[in-house]
């Protein structure tokens, strides 16, 4: 787990060395253990060719030594990794290649990742089961070929600026070194979605590397970028329910063995639900000794699981630490997590995510397993199941008739575009604010145009036919999880250096769940979610984490707007000075009142403050 950053330039002109430290500097906090840059001038030089420079932070977790530490030079071809990540099945992969002659120096991952670089050149990432963005160096054939895992748990941005290609860990780092303004569309995302989505960067001229991609760069400034992974369709398995459920609990009990794989401590962020429930278990059965971390609210403890935490704390052996967090705590932790963030997000899960992170790191734990991505893989949000009638007849239908009666009947509508295109109906039922995002335009007309420029280059196609419940998965596999949840887990957890996993998406388990038929997983009509992990989670987890509602890391945010409106509102009204707001001020009062005369929602008001809370940090005023 660390920060990349590289630089090459078109022309041949060598690489200043302090530019990459640059970058680097910029994202201490993702390694402290080391920082290493190669480039021209260094001994020997990286490259016959002058114009590229890599550099790397390191936060150890596997092979402590000093002879696994990147910039990473290939004796065999020359090539030069830098890596951000962890690879699961890297014993396998490393037997597999030492059986083809390959001879390791160290007992990393690190350098297993260059070695299957080596010997099998692209085709390495479709064999790479875990997290990961790196960058190769291809000495041979001059060029730099990158590469993000299939889900999107690591960070990879990118900037083609001039004559030169930069990349980093962090959008906020490559932002510095090009002066970059907000990007229009990405902040009209940001409001619609409550996230930045796809390929977009909050910042003009940055982009993300999409989850599952590589591209490789050349020396002269040509570049391609191509798809490695896609998710698995169903293939009507023969296999029974519970016949399913077994060998899906097997599945998770191998990668868990897998994931607690490390020469560092290692906690677990433990809300009392199904999902972190099931992490525990399984890695108690791989004899892991955890550290487990709870947190609840002082006015909201009525209504928190730190109790079910407990029990399955002390049930499964763990350090069990938990906090309570005061009122007057609130405000401040929520700032300092909003600016630890290189992108905005306005999900008050922020909140407990770091508190949790600031004690685990506190402790000396090195690596926290989070239940992030359970709800994707094992239907378990309400919205899979609780639509409306009309909802359910419409979602399923065939995707030509859909759009044939949103066509002819509703025209250019908000309503007609979220029939058209299931992607902006998941965003509009379950996101930010439409509304909002529609005040940064002219008039109705050029929002649509927006929303269907959306949905037809950032957001993915829905599968043809019917496939309701596939379809919506789909969407927050690709979108909302890599875009919101797993980044908030990067960013928080690297803001106190350490290392988030998320053992149920493994690739063996997200694989076998997928091609499943949709009704293993959930039942719309009886509104039963997560059917397979519930017959997973048997004698594993608390009767209690089952039969109570869901709830998560989130926070009541509600609460702290109405407990402090005007700390809320001093922070919104900081958004009237950039440019790009000046059409929603005009069409919206900013102001925040503590009656039912505000114009702005709980939820409006909240979306507002992370971004004027983010952007303080970011100077961009």
């Amino acid at each position: 787990m660390c920060a990349i950053a590289g630089l090459m330039n078109f022309e041949g002109i060598p690489v200043p060395f302090r530019r990459v430290e640059e970058l680097m500097e910029k994202m201490t906090h993702r390694g402290r253990d080391s920082a290493a840059c190669l480039h021209a001038s260094s001994e020997p030089p990286l490259s016959l060719y002058p114009g590229i420079a890599l550099g790397h932070r390191r936060l150890s977790i596997i092979d402590l030594s000093e002879r696994a530490t990147q910039p990473m030079r290939s004796i065999f071809t020359s090539n030069v990794l830098v890596y951000n990540g962890e690879i699961y099945n890297y014993m396998e992969l490393r037997d597999e290649l030492v059986q083809q002659g390959y001879q390791f120096r160290t007992q990393s991952d690190s350098e297993v990742v260059l070695a299957a670089y080596d010997v099998w050149g692209e085709s390495c990432v479709k064999r790479l089961n875990g997290m990961f963005a790196f960058a190769v160096w291809d000495e041979r054939h001059q060029s730099l070929f990158c590469a993000r895992d299939p889900i999107g748990i690591k960070p990879f941005y990118y900037a083609f600026h001039k004559n030169e290609f930069l990349f980093a860990s962090e959008s906020q780092a490559l932002a510095r070194s090009l002066t970059s303004h907000l990007n229009k569309q990405a902040v009209a995302c940001y409001l619609l979605t409550m996230y930045v989505p796809g390929e977009l960067s909050i910042f003009e001229n940055v982009k993300k590397l999409l989850p599952g991609h590589a591209m490789r760069v050349h020396r002269d400034g040509q570049s391609c970028i191509s798809k490695f992974w896609k998710i698995p369709e169903e293939n009507n398995s023969s296999a029974s329910f519970e016949e399913s459920a077994e060998a899906l609990l097997n599945t998770l009990d191998a990668a868990m063995r897998r994931q607690v794989r490390s020469d560092v401590p290692i906690g677990i962020l433990l809300s009392g639900g199904f999902d972190s429930g099931m992490i525990l278990a399984s890695a108690a059965k791989a004899e892991a000794h955890l550290h487990s971390y709870s947190v609840g609210y002082r006015n909201d403890l009525q209504d928190s699981e730190l109790n079910i935490a407990a029990e399955m704390a002390k049930r499964y052996g763990t350090t069990h630490h938990q906090k309570i967090i005061e009122d007057a705590e609130v405000i401040p932790a929520l700032n300092q997590a909003l600016e630890s963030l290189s992108e905005p997000v306005a999900d008050s899960a922020i909140l407990p995510t770091h508190v949790l992170s600031q004690m685990a790191s506190a402790d000396g734990v090195k690596v926290l397993l989070s239940g992030t991505g359970g709800d994707e893989v094992f239907a378990g949000y309400t919205r899979y199941v609780s639509s409306s009638p009309a909802r359910k007849i419409l979602h399923h239908l065939p995707t030509s008739l859909r759009k044939n009666f949103a066509k002819y009947f509703l025209g250019s509508t908000k309503i007609g575009a979220r029939l058209r295109y299931p992607s902006l109906d998941m965003v509009m039922h379950t996101g930010g604010s439409a509304r909002l995002a529609s005040y940064l335009f002219d008039d109705e007309k050029e929002f649509l145009v927006f929303l269907e420029n959306v949905a037809e280059s950032i957001f993915p196609p829905a599968r043809p036919g019917p496939n309701c419940l596939y379809n919506m998965m789909d969407f927050d596999l690709q979108v909302y999880l890599p875009d919101l949840l797993l980044m908030i887990l990067d960013q928080i957890t690297m803001a106190h250096t350490l290392e988030g996993r998320v053992p149920l998406l493994d690739l063996n388990l997200l694989n076998k769940a997928r091609k499943l038929p949709e009704n293993f997983h959930a039942e719309p009509r009886s509104q039963i979610t997560r059917r397979l992990m519930r017959r997973m989670s048997k004698d594993r987890i608390s009767v209690k984490s089952a039969k109570e509602k869901k709830r998560g890391f989130s926070g009541p945010f509600q609460k702290w707007i109405k407990s402090k409106p005007e700390v809320f509102s001093q922070s919104i009204s900081q958004l009237t000075r950039l440019s790009i707001f000046q059409k929603l001020v005009k069409k919206i009062n900013l102001k925040i009142t503590t009656d039912k005369t505000s114009c702005l929602t709980p939820h409006e008001i909240f979306i507002l403050y992370c971004l004027s809370r983010w952007n303080c940090k970011h100077g961009l005023f």
